[in-house]
């Protein structure tokens, strides 16, 4: 046994140049899966981590509809004997003291004044300080940005001041702006203790919402509050972990899987290019072998073998690579958002599934030359036939299947992309020959004799060149597709904003509208319409199979804002004008996973409820995930009666005029002015960010292919080695020789590189009329990717000609000669 893997390992390294690259694909394949599987676990434990530091370990809280309660409400509850813990907070607006000229926009902080820094209700990742209860607890963001640190003071306008006592990580509870930009339209956040908030502020005895834990479930303690609060301004909620309101990260993951996907793809085909060559290259050894008595399972075995040592050593050395790669993929992951998160790599388990893979696809790209290398006729082979005389007739019989499913491309289905990708790659040696023929004059002109041999030489391993080619261009199209998306991404949600949001400014406020504050509003000459936007918040309800998930409820109405992306979807709004029932936006229908026509649960401010959902909306509010009811249904039966937030008309040049004013006169009770411009501002930005990590997998892509480019170049330049020899003694130098290596490098490249472009722009077509989309993504080409991968794909399959030429031009005459 030990000898045959001394076999295996004596065949694989016979030529170290193929085995030193087919090597590198596998590693570079295994990384980039590794990479993408730590990068997945990693986003995902980090939205996981932060989800569960904003609930702090609280079952319930009990909450207003008119932004504080007396605290004398929930003193019962504080009472029960299955209470373990309870936190109070109170939350206020106010303005830092600033030296410097800063407008309010900017220098507004909502200050949470918590009963107790320490409680096993909350969770603060100190950084530097301690919970003393005594000072201010300030993000990281928040003490950059002011300058402060343990022991600084902190001014806050008519309140008072106050030492910073602790300094801490991101997180939700107290997420903030991290540049002044970003503080025009974002509130900073800090906290302090609610014993010195209500001493600033006068609200001996109020709340804003109380959190407490239980022993058990405590349903039975949950269903009696409901019914006591009922038609009152307080309500009682499950604390629930979802944060898919602020976080709409499922297209991340998408992205993940597909590079992933794509890597190990290339990785693959390179394998299977040279396991393949390599099998018809050793026909007449394994011809010998059964004819000594080896089996056809022998045969396949000892090549399985071989496989197996590349895809154990390639795993081994591309699983810790891909770890580091990982790591550093999260940091530029985590810089596109807004906010200074921090994350631990969680690598074990992607580690463990990447081994797996890393082993096993080798060896299923493979099966193929495996079984044929089993399969070697005896006969044939000694007598050197071979198979040929019906290659052209395959070529045509491949080019017609290719254009069939090409065809197919153009059915609005998900399957119409891997429909589009194999026609291509069976089109691709008719495509290689055309162009071939096509670029022979350049070809000339740029090598001239050696141009026109290299031209020739394509066609003799057109199969090999193609499948080279071709595994470029398919990387390149599905990488440029992805580019196309990110850059339509920031348009779609700019349209998509605009149509719903409602107005041009939003405004919110600590205490419900009045009558009298909208006629001030109105009297601006920059406004023409002021209208109420009520929000129901925070709202827990069950998916169809029982986990509870918390959002938002929208009042909607006729003759209300619009906040449809759709105007046709505005007729829905008569149906819920009939009966209290439910308007569901995309990403929440698609988490409670039930019909239309069917029931969701509810847990309202008047008890738990059962509402028919209507019907499935596209909004820009919360990404979708957000639910609609008719105002007076929202009042009534649903039990919130106040509005804290108010809808702005007015023109676009006058917004920061109106923004001062409005902070200059409700400064007091405002809490925060947000501009459409704004909005579009803070969701397309992650997107944006997003198009330098398609640059780089773009770059990477290109880079993998490039090493079949040369994998596939040596086997050329090994298999005429007499060829090569004879031209150098009929007096070929060896800078032609170079010259005509180079040029069909260049030639797959360029293959590659033109081919891939025009798949991209046809997957790019494909995508932008498909109803999936529903006018998401518009047909518009990533320039910039396009001329990223004109140049490295050609940059690349020349430096990969290169390794090839250099050696073909050492070739000794006289030893190349005799191997003929």
């Amino acid at each position: 046994m030990l000898n045959t893997w001394r076999i295996s390992w004596r065949n694989i390294t016979d030529n170290k140049k193929r085995f030193c690259l087919t090597l590198l694909a596998i590693i570079l394949g295994t990384s980039f899966v590794t990479a993408m599987l730590v990068a997945d676990k990693t986003t995902n434990d980090v939205f996981d981590y932060y989800e569960q530091m904003y609930v702090g370990n609280a079952d319930y809280w009990v909450l207003s509809d008119e932004h504080t309660y007396p605290e004398e409400m929930i003193a019962p509850i504080q009472n029960d004997p299955i209470v373990t813990h309870t936190l109070e907070a109170l939350d206020k607006h106010a303005f830092f003291e600033l030296e410097g000229d800063r407008s309010l926009n900017e220098r507004a902080v909502r200050i949470t004044g918590v009963s107790d820094q320490n409680s096993p209700l909350l969770k603060l990742p100190v950084i530097e300080g301690e919970l003393d209860n005594q000072g201010l607890v300030v993000p990281k963001s928040v003490a950059n940005l002011l300058g402060v640190g343990v022991g600084d003071t902190v001014r806050l306008a008519n309140m008072g001041e106050a030492r910073v006592s602790a300094i801490v990580e991101y997180t939700q509870l107290l997420a903030s702006p991290n540049n002044w930009e970003i503080a025009e339209s974002s509130s900073f956040r800090i906290m302090a203790p609610l014993d010195l908030l209500r001493e600033w502020t006068g609200n001996d005895h109020a709340i804003s919402y109380m959190r407490f834990q239980v022993q058990g479930d405590g349903t039975d303690l949950f269903q009696s509050l409901q019914q006591q609060f009922r038609d009152t301004q307080v309500f009682i909620q499950p604390v629930v972990a979802d944060d898919l309101q602020s976080n709409d990260i499922g297209g991340l993951y998408t992205f993940f899987y597909l590079v992933a996907g794509l890597s190990m793809f290339i990785s693959g085909f390179i394998v299977f290019n040279v396991i393949y060559t390599s099998v018809i290259e050793r026909r007449k050894e394994f011809a010998i072998m059964k004819s000594l008595g080896y089996t056809q399972r022998a045969v396949s075995k000892l090549v399985l073998m071989e496989i197996l040592l590349l895809s154990l050593l390639g795993t081994a050395i591309g699983v810790p690579l891909g770890v580091w790669l990982g790591d550093v993929f999260m940091e530029v992951l985590l810089s596109v958002f807004e906010f200074d998160m921090v994350y631990t790599l969680n690598w074990q388990l992607p580690a463990l599934m990447a081994i797996i893979i890393g082993v096993l696809f080798p060896i299923a790209f493979s099966l193929f030359p495996i079984y044929h290398a089993g399969k070697t006729s005896i006969l044939l082979t000694l007598k050197m036939e071979t198979e040929t005389k019906h290659s052209s007739r395959r070529l045509w019989q491949r080019a017609v299947l290719g254009a069939g499913l090409l065809c197919l491309g153009f059915f609005d289905h998900p399957a119409a992309y891997a429909a589009i990708v194999a026609g291509v790659i069976l089109l691709f040696p008719l495509l290689l020959l055309g162009l071939n023929k096509l670029l022979r004059p350049l070809l000339k002109q740029l090598f001239q004799y050696p141009g026109i041999m290299a031209t020739n030489h394509i066609s003799q391993q057109l199969n090999r060149n193609a499948n080279t080619a071709a595994i470029l261009a398919i990387g390149m199209s599905v990488i440029l597709l992805l580019g196309a998306v990110i850059k339509s991404a920031p348009e779609g949600f700019e349209n998509d904003i605009r149509n719903s949001y409602g107005g041009d400014l939003k405004l919110t406020s600590e205490a419900p509208w009045t009558e009298e504050d909208r006629a001030k509003l109105l009297s601006y000459e920059e406004i023409t319409a002021v209208e109420p936007f009520t929000e129901a918040t925070p709202i827990t309800w069950e998916t169809m199979s029982g986990e509870s998930r918390q959002f938002s409820v929208l009042a909607a109405s006729e003759e209300g804002p619009s906040l449809f992306a759709d105007p046709d979807e505005k007729e829905l709004l008569k149906q819920l004008n009939q009966n209290p029932s439910i308007l569901l936006g995309e990403r929440a229908f698609k988490e409670w996973g039930g019909q239309i026509g069917k029931h969701i649960q509810m847990n309202t401010p008047n008890g738990r409820q059962s509402f028919e959902v209507v019907g499935v909306v596209q909004t820009s509010h919360y990404s979708g995930y957000v639910a609609f009811m008719d105002e007076s249904h929202l009042q009534h039966e649903f039990g919130w009666t106040n509005s804290f937030d108010l809808l702005l008309t007015a023109e676009q040049e006058a917004y920061n005029t109106i923004r001062e004013q409005i902070w200059s006169e409700f400064g007091g009770q405002l809490s925060k002015v947000e501009t459409v411009e704004d909005e579009i501002r803070s969701t397309t930005s992650a997107v944006s960010g997003m198009n330098e990590l398609i640059s780089v997998m773009l770059f990477m892509m290109i880079g993998l292919a490039s090493i079949g480019t040369a994998n596939t170049l040596v086997m050329n330049t090994m298999e005429r080695i007499t060829e090569i020899g004879t031209m150098r003694a009929l007096g070929f130098t060896k800078q032609q020789v170079r010259k005509m290596i180079m040029a069909e490098g260049f030639l797959i490249g360029l293959a590659g590189v033109v081919i891939g472009m025009a798949i991209g722009v046809l997957l790019i077509f494909v995508t932008s009329q498909s109803e999936i989309m529903e006018g998401f993504m518009s047909f518009q080409l990533p320039v910039g990717n396009m001329v990223l991968a004109l140049i490295a794909g050609i940059g690349l399959s020349l430096g990969a000609a290169w390794i090839s030429s250099h050696s073909a031009s050492k070739m000794d005459i006289q030893s190349s000669l005799k191997e003929g």
